[in-house]
């Protein structure tokens, strides 16, 4: 069934995206990548089993945990981006991405090395 047989049926205003979900498994269904918060990585220490959410939109005042900046200042700041869920294999450290342009949300990639990132200016 098309979208546009969905939306007619289910009468769903044509602004709701049906791709777009949140994210358990660290891959996002949406090509848009958050604000650069950090040109490099974040160590933090995660206990194996317990569940995180990773900011995905670079702006929570928490990194690179989420805040809840993407609730309450959506429509201000045009944020697209959800947090995305983590459960923590083992208990040690690892390595969060905080330039919010990584593929293997949320570990890092080594994607803050790429030249447009170390040139971006940071908000």
């Amino acid at each position: 069934m098309m979208a546009s047989t969905i939306r007619s049926v289910l009468r769903v205003p044509q602004f709701v995206n049906f791709t777009r979900g949140l994210s358990t498994s660290g891959a996002s269904l949406s090509k848009v990548k958050g604000r650069i918060n950090a040109k490099k990585p974040m160590r933090v220490e995660v206990v194996e089993g317990k569940r995180y959410l990773w900011c995905a939109c670079g702006y929570s005042k928490n990194q690179p945990w989420c805040d809840g900046t993407h609730l309450w200042r959506r429509w201000s700041l045009k944020i697209k981006q959800t947090p995305v869920m983590f459960k923590a294999p083992k208990t040690g450290q690892v390595s969060l991405c905080t330039c919010k342009q990584t593929d293997k949300a949320p570990y890092c990639d080594g994607a803050h090395r790429r030249k447009e990132i170390q040139e971006a200016v940071i908000e």
